[in-house]
């Protein structure tokens, strides 16, 4: 995925001349021996090694305002007072904690030894607290507008659901579709408006507040079993924390479906709803418990809404449309099983 909304998100940055010079220049790093993207589907997040230390510098893509930087500055912060492994930015010489490149944010933090992602149920499991204890801390974050509400993000508002995802369902329809996008099309739409039947009245009464907005595989890393960094805060936002949950939930059944069969895979998914209520401040109610699979099944939608209605490039929004499929599929079936699901987090 790239650039979207008519140019309004911008490219993801490369590595260049100007950048090597500002990190000499602002943070006295001078030529670093080693440089390698670290990969992430929004800022640039390059590895720099001077020889004494290693950094991450994260270029952030043009939409990103300084408003919304500080607000994630402030939210790492936050967490990181509180005892959640975050990575502060490193100062430049003169103090500042960023800088623009070129019409876009520049931060610097350390690097953080790792030898694991967030990508096996158990370390979703032991992850489980970690997201709660995220929680607890940002519940009560005052970040402002621009904190609050990100451009772009993997996430559709429950009230949203239906306009979003027929806008991206008419660009599929508008290209000229091969069978299977039309089938594909016709399984969104569908899920769509069982999703919205099912939230209406309900999602509107959920206790809102500050998340983290993408907790999956390398933006929580592990060294020795336990969590050291949680990182890229791009998608954070204000919504339902269960819809914070929703999303590690779904990624778990969607990318380690391979690791457990249908029922070992539901038993799974109650123990981690169990291991997060257990580390929250404000336990889970019986309403966003009844909730939750609900909120999983919207998950996926927020691909044909949120990606394919507005990536610029038609052969990017393709692409992206044809990984869509066995995310769509796990949630069609939440929903024709429903009952079973909200049993099993009641």
């Amino acid at each position: 995925m790239d650039d979207a909304d008519g140019g309004s998100r911008g490219l993801r940055a490369r590595p260049g001349p100007s950048l090597l010079q500002a990190l000499g220049d602002q943070w006295g790093l001078g030529s670093p021996a080693e440089q390698v993207d670290l990969g992430g589907s929004s800022s640039l997040n390059l590895l720099v090694d001077d020889g004494d230390y290693r950094y991450v510098v994260r270029v952030h893509r043009p939409h990103v305002t300084p408003e919304r930087l500080d607000a994630i500055q402030q939210a790492r912060a936050a967490l990181l007072a509180g005892g959640v492994p975050c990575a502060p930015p490193v100062a430049t010489l003169r103090g500042a904690r960023w800088i623009r490149i070129q019409g876009r944010l520049v931060e610097v933090e350390a690097y953080v030894d790792h030898d694991a992602v967030m990508d096996t149920w158990e370390r979703v499991e032991v992850g489980m607290a970690l997201l709660a204890q995220t929680h607890n801390l940002l519940r009560h974050l005052d970040v402002g507008e621009q904190g609050r509400k990100p451009r772009f993000a993997n996430h559709l508002e429950p009230a949203d659901v239906a306009s979003s995802v027929r806008r991206g369902t008419e660009r599929i329809l508008g290209w000229g579709p091969t069978s299977a996008e039309r089938r594909l099309a016709t399984v969104a739409e569908e899920l769509a408006e069982q999703v919205t039947q099912a939230e209406t009245g309900v999602a509107s009464r959920l206790p809102c507040q500050l998340v983290h907005g993408d907790f999956w595989d390398n933006n929580v890393l592990f060294r020795g079993g336990r969590p050291v960094l949680l990182a890229d805060f791009d998608f954070m936002g204000k919504r339902a924390r269960i819809d914070d949950l929703a999303l590690t939930l779904h990624c778990a059944r969607c990318d380690l479906r391979g690791q457990a069969g249908p029922v070992e895979e539901l038993a799974r998914l109650r123990r981690l709803v169990a291991s997060y209520d257990g580390g929250l401040d404000l336990s889970l109610s019986a309403a966003e418990r009844a909730a939750l699979p609900v909120a999983m099944a919207r998950q996926p939608l927020s691909s044909i809404g949120g990606w394919v209605a507005r990536l610029d490039d038609e052969a990017e929004a393709r692409r992206h449309t044809a990984s869509v499929g066995p995310g769509l599929a796990a949630a069609r079936r939440i929903m024709t099983d429903l009952d079973r699901w909200s049993d099993a987090f009641a």
